[in-house]
């Protein structure tokens, strides 16, 4: 487009340049046509004719009214007589007398060649009648001119009818030869003084047409040569586009051996190039991508944890796993600094800063246990970094040993549980039978005021023996893994009853709360009644030790999960008592864990082991103002409810 418009702008220019010398040549060509002398000269000369043919008209007119005159003062029978004297002498061609009315009186002929003498028409008359005499110059026969005059005959009689004297006088014929040119060549003149817009016009148009012609043809023969001169470039514009947009396997076709078929033969040299090496580049990155693929489902197939820092501390790469321990999406925090995790979720702090620690510090691999603080559950963690190559950053590794601690826990208090409970039971009875037949076999024996001591000292022996009884049995249910015996129940049912239990008491206020209907619950109802008892009791106990009036809340609702399958029920037990030390909140449910006064600890413990056979989870939280709240949740399908 550029090239053409070059082309059409220099055309344009050029052509301008003649068309306006030509138009401004045609215009004073044609006007010099038309001189100001020559018109006045053609006005002058019929002025001139004009001039001389209106004396000749005045004179005959004037000898037309004399010979009027004369004819006035003659009868009718001279008349004829007087009008062919008077026709010599004026040299009339013709002389007649009319009535107004048109009717001849009297006519004198000297042409011939005419019989009948030539009548005047009607306007003559009328302009006699006004009287007005009438001359005017009218053709005659051939090409020759003659002078008409009509003129009233004076009356001898008042009211006769007025006669008319007509005169034809003839013109000579060189004068009317003369006077017929010089009116042509005028009206010739007229007539092309008035086509003179027209002609320069018709020009003009013609001019303008053939330059238009030009232009068209000059235009078509720029857009030819342009489109021979950029059709190859613009092909390699294509082409090199198309390079552009990753077609590797453009080829164009050479045109010549000129400096645009050299190009041509370079780009395609260079396309076969890029050809080769986009086919190896491909075939690496299938390669990496399978190598990457391979490796991202190894990490996705992990039990462990897996991200990546680079040596900036930023995030690079995580698996699900990592994201699913730590209880966040991790995926969002790629190309973040690590201290983001720190800022954006609390629990997480100490992780961070175990991390940066240690990276920061240690050029080579690491190893650390961490145990971190969630909102409902705690959560034991072993970390190991390991460096990247080059310095390129850091890989961490890192493994949720919370259920294997709690399992070995758990075994191994089972065991201790197990073995207490074998070594301990067995000589429980004989010491009990043994108090009891002291009692028995020495009360009588003894003095009165000795007999008190006794029953005192046999009565604390099997009151201990009671509560280690109670303490081995409590051992034995920590320890035994007897199956569950599950079947839906209503769950507000199995509340009530137990609650109903401790209303006894009517300084014990215990309320629930819920209002929904009964929920079925998959459960084994004698263990879960154990769970309850427990958690009450324990609630019952926290708020007696303190002196604290004892008012507990049991609630449960129904939390709608929508990317599950199952709901999950969750199950408050709310007390208004002291609540839990801070340092009792995480081991709370550990056997042995404990703060009252009685107890052996094992309580809280037997109620997470009975949740967790149900895939349930349990917690505790301190609340505000005052008193403690173990919240229970277990996973319920929706086939039950």
């Amino acid at each position: 487009m550029r090239l053409v418009t070059l082309f059409v702008l220099l055309i344009l220019i050029s052509t301008s340049i003649v068309y306006s010398f030509s138009i401004h040549f045609l215009h004073r060509g044609i006007n010099s046509w038309f001189d100001v002398e020559i018109e006045q000269a053609l006005n002058d000369s019929l002025e001139l004719s004009k001039t001389t043919f209106d004396i000749r008209r005045r004179t005959l007119l004037r000898q037309s009214r004399m010979m009027a005159g004369t004819l006035s003062n003659l009868s009718e029978i001279n008349l004829n007589y007087s009008l062919r004297e008077l026709s010599d002498l004026s040299s009339a061609e013709e002389m007649s007398v009319w009535t107004l009315d048109g009717q001849l009186v009297a006519a004198t002929i000297q042409n011939t060649k005419v019989i009948v003498p030539d009548k005047p028409n009607e306007a003559i008359f009328r302009q006699l009648r006004k009287q007005q005499d009438y001359i005017s110059l009218d053709p005659a026969d051939g090409d020759r001119l003659q002078l008409r005059a009509a003129v009233q005959i004076p009356s001898k009689i008042i009211g006769e009818d007025p006669q008319v004297l007509q005169v034809l006088f003839p013109i000579d014929e060189q004068l009317s030869v003369l006077a017929k040119t010089v009116q042509e060549a005028y009206t010739d003149y007229k007539e092309l003084n008035y086509l003179r817009k027209p002609l320069i016009t018709i020009f003009t148009l013609t001019l303008s047409l053939i330059v238009l012609l030009t232009v068209l043809a000059s235009i078509w023969f720029a857009i030819w040569i342009s489109k021979r001169i950029v059709h190859p470039l613009q092909e390699l514009a294509d082409g090199t586009q198309s390079v552009a947009s990753g077609n590797y396997n453009t080829h164009l076709t050479t045109t010549g051996h000129d400096e645009i078929g050299f190009l041509v033969q370079s780009f395609n040299k260079m396309t076969q190039r890029l050809t080769k090496a986009r086919d190896a580049t491909q075939q690496s990155h299938q390669l990496l991508e399978q190598q990457t693929n391979y490796l991202s489902t190894v990490l996705s197939s992990l039990s462990s944890g897996v991200i990546t820092l680079n040596d900036q501390h930023q995030l690079k790469t995580s698996n699900e796993t990592s994201g699913r321990i730590l209880g966040i999406n991790l995926q969002s925090y790629i190309e973040k600094p690590l201290v983001e995790l720190g800022k954006d979720h609390h629990h997480l702090i100490e992780f961070e800063q175990l991390i940066s620690h240690e990276i920061t510090n240690k050029q080579s691999g690491w190893q650390q246990q961490i145990e971190l603080l969630l909102e409902k559950r705690s959560l034991t963690l072993i970390c190991r970094g390991t460096p990247l190559p080059d310095n390129a950053g850091w890989v961490i590794v890192f493994d949720d040993i919370t259920a294997l601690m709690r399992a070995q826990r758990d075994a191994a208090w089972a065991e201790v549980a197990r073995r207490l409970a074998h070594e301990i039971k067995n000589p429980l009875t004989p010491i009990q039978l043994s108090a009891e037949r002291l009692q028995v076999k020495y009360h009588p024996l003894l003095p009165e005021d000795q007999t008190g001591l006794l029953n005192k000292l046999t009565n604390t022996i099997i009151q201990q023996v009671e509560a280690m009884k109670d303490m081995v049995n409590d051992f034995s249910d920590y320890a035994k893994n007897s199956e569950l015996q599950v079947r839906p129940y209503p769950i507000g049912t199995l509340i009530n009853e137990i609650i109903t239990l401790y209303r006894s008491n009517r300084e014990h206020k215990i309320r629930l709360l819920s209002t929904l209907d009964n929920i079925k619950v998959e459960l084994d109802v004698t263990r879960f009644r154990q769970v309850l008892h427990n958690l009450i009791k324990n609630a019952i106990e926290a708020c007696e030790d303190a002196n604290m009036p004892v008012k507990i809340d049991v609630d449960y609702q129904l939390i709608q999960q929508k990317d599950s399958a199952e709901d999950m029920l969750e199950l408050t037990v709310r007390d208004y008592g002291p609540g839990i030390p801070d340092e009792m909140v995480n081991i709370l449910f550990e056997p042995y864990a404990t703060n009252k006064v009685r107890g052996t600890g094992l309580g809280l413990a037997i109620v997470k082991k009975i949740i967790d056979e149900h895939q349930g989870t349990i917690w505790v939280e301190n609340k505000q103002p005052g008193g403690a709240s173990i919240q229970i949740s277990l996973p319920i399908t929706r086939a039950s409810l």
